[in-house]
């Protein structure tokens, strides 16, 4: 993807995220039918071993996991390829994706669904966009873009990644903790931070680089093969 389809992306998704939010906000929310029908669908359908099941995937991925994880995740990555890129990558998209969603529940300030409607502990934080769908997605499909073993191995990742946060944004429906358009609006933050963040970090990395230890610079080979793959 080119630098002005990746920019263009980036700001459609994060001003459709903008203006759900500011809708959200004034009491206009256009998916508000949605929103309900779908609490009130996950509430007619919940059962002991899913409720176990969604609680457990709600635990794993809470935001202080994810965080922790994205930071295990890029370290490993740093000590494999011996240079910055791929790991940063990966940490930078988390960062971007956790910065934007704090930004919109500050500024939304969304109520969650009716605490009678909860299970567990009831969320009294902002409830738009989710933060646990945000950083998992971000994390997990960040990552997945890191696989270069060849297409089969990168398009399974992704889908993998894809599946994953997908069963963590309906463990947070289940769980009465989110609304629908609250998971919606956080798939679509973490796309723009998969999308936006590679361009953000490599501008850092390459303004970093002149005063970096020489074995963590990035270079492609004579041979034409990139930084990674001469890394290994």
């Amino acid at each position: 993807m080119s630098l002005r389809a990746r920019a263009a992306t980036t700001l459609v998704l994060v001003a459709a995220v903008l203006g759900l939010g500011l809708a959200i906000a004034v009491h206009h929310d256009p998916a508000a039918g949605a929103d309900n029908a779908t609490l009130r669908w996950f509430l007619d359908h919940r059962t002991p071993w899913a409720t176990h099941l969604a609680t457990a995937l709600s635990t794993v991925f809470a935001p202080m996991w994810v965080a922790i994880a994205a930071v295990v995740v890029s370290v490993g990555l740093i000590r494999r390829d011996q240079i910055l890129d791929r790991g940063m990558r990966v940490l930078g998209t988390v960062a971007i994706a956790g910065a934007l969603a704090e930004v919109f529940k500050l500024a939304i300030n969304r109520l969650r669904p009716p605490t009678i409607d909860q299970i567990g502990s009831p969320e009294a934080a902002a409830s738009f966009p989710s933060g646990h769908v945000t950083g998992t997605a971000a994390l997990l499909l960040a990552a997945a873009l890191t696989v270069t073993a060849s297409r089969a191995a990168r398009t399974t990742a992704i889908t993998t990644a894809s599946l994953l946060s997908a069963a963590v944004a309906v463990s947070r429906l289940y769980l009465g903790a989110h609304w629908l358009t609250d998971v919606v609006a956080s798939i679509a933050v973490a796309v723009a931070a998969v999308i936006a963040a590679p361009v953000v970090v490599d501008a850092v990395l390459a303004a970093l680089r002149p005063h970096l230890p020489l074995r963590l610079r990035s270079m492609v080979d004579v041979g034409g093969r990139t930084s990674v793959e001469a890394a290994r």
